[in-house]
């Protein structure tokens, strides 16, 4: 059977990439940074709307931080908390 994705030419697994790579490394807010401490503190914060169950923590991060990272705003929890801190902890 063919995959009707290759078939268009579209592979979704690369457009994801590219905007990641795009929203990470490319224009925009890149310079944008948080310390350690703040992290923490958002963290704690963030216990109240994990209760609520309304926001995961990247939906919450670039809510609170106003970062249009809309692949951090999908990733689950503990992938969003590493990628946090790769790209945003100075």
């Amino acid at each position: 059977m063919v995959n009707i994705t290759e078939l268009c030419g579209i592979n979704m697994f690369d457009k994801m990439a590219q905007q990641l790579e795009l929203q990470t490394l490319g224009k925009g807010k890149s310079d944008f940074k948080i310390t350690k401490q703040e992290f923490d503190d958002f963290c704690k914060e963030f216990l109240f709307e994990q209760i609520k169950g309304e926001f995961n923590l990247g939906e919450a991060f670039c809510k609170k931080y106003d970062e249009p990272n809309y692949v951090l705003s999908i990733l689950p929890d503990r992938s969003a908390k590493a990628h946090i801190k790769k790209f945003y902890i100075k």
